[in-house]
């Protein structure tokens, strides 16, 4: 029997999905080469995998909390707040802030201006973004005191029906995504919101987008 064309070139880009899923959101390629023992290779986590032959991959890759999906969707008609630029946070949420930016953003510039909001828990807020194609992004949240579980998720076709392009998988008071020696990488233009969600608590969140430098050769 002969497969189609669509479901070769899914198998050969090993995209983690095919069919309807695929293809309502953007494709998202491997955006950056190997750095600090990074693969190049996408890896997908399986019981069933092979044992890792260093440190780095052992980790297991970290997969969305569901319920965070399940939460962001069920509650997605509701108000939401903006991001605001013009917000003082406390030395404390400060000072957490810029320890995960720079855990997590190696290599990065800012992109944008830091936003920040105070939330209730269960409140989004959000801010209309855009990338041009092949753009790579790291986006960090960090709540403070009072914030248990923030999440974040980049979104596209509002007002509907609104699809889930990318979010977090960390738990706690720390939201990323990609970050580390990864960003998120876009093969189309996107045009769509970037929301963070208190899940559990409430307070204070800041919020920043990084791109990788362009290092000139």
């Amino acid at each position: 029997m002969r497969f189609a064309s669509p479901a070769l070139a899914c198998l050969a880009l090993l995209l983690p999905a095919c069919g309807s899923r695929a293809e309502s959101q953007p494709l998202v390629i491997d955006p950056l080469p190997p750095r600090r023992g990074r693969s190049s290779v996408p890896v997908v986590a399986s019981a069933s995998a092979s044992a890792p032959t260093s440190a780095a991959a052992s980790a297991p890759l970290p997969v969305p909390d569901p319920e965070a999906t399940r939460l962001f969707l069920e509650r997605y008609a509701a108000p939401t707040l903006p991001l605001l630029t013009d917000v003082k946070p406390s030395r404390v949420l400060g000072l957490a802030f810029d320890g995960s930016v720079r855990g997590e953003t190696d290599g990065m510039s800012t992109e944008g201006p830091r936003f920040g909001v105070t939330l209730a828990e269960g409140q989004r807020a959000t801010v209309p973004v855009s990338y041009p194609v092949g753009a790579c992004v790291t986006v960090v949240a960090q709540g403070g005191i009072g914030v248990v579980e923030v999440d974040l998720f980049l979104t596209t076709g509002e007002p509907a029906p609104v699809k889930i392009v990318a979010q977090d998988a960390r738990a706690g008071a720390t939201a990323v995504i990609g970050g580390k020696d990864d960003c998120f990488s876009f093969f189309e233009p996107f045009v769509g919101n970037l929301s963070v969600i208190v899940r559990k608590g409430s307070g204070m969140v800041l919020v920043q987008q990084f791109r990788p430098v362009t290092r000139e050769r």
